[in-house]
């Protein structure tokens, strides 16, 4: 499944965010997750708080995840994030890499 962010504001991120989880839920497989941002997307704290808490259910279907298009400081966030909620998302520099990572 690719969820992509790219030049996203707050209320579209928390949407899609809410969107892509329903499918999960909908579908109930394991789902292997590309997650693609760019420099004008913003990991705000009203996103964080809605990633944290919607559906959280569905991430028992996401078996995998890659992430593109992050920031050093976002790369710090999801460090927390991953620790917090003990995740293993895996930042890439390239759709390609994330991709190959998702296929193994």
């Amino acid at each position: 499944m690719i969820v992509d962010f790219s030049d996203l504001n707050e209320n579209e991120m928390m949407q899609l965010v809410s969107q892509s989880r329903a499918l999960l839920l909908e579908e109930k497989r394991p789902q292997r997750l590309l997650v693609i941002l760019n420099e004008k997307n913003f990991v705000t704290t009203r996103v964080m708080r809605h990633i944290e808490t919607e559906k959280k259910e569905a991430l028992a279907y996401s078996v995998k995840q890659a992430i593109v298009g992050l920031s050093k400081p976002q790369r710090m966030i999801l460090k927390g994030y991953n620790v917090i909620f003990k995740r293993d998302v895996k930042v890439f520099e390239t759709q390609e890499q994330a991709i190959k990572y998702l296929a193994e």
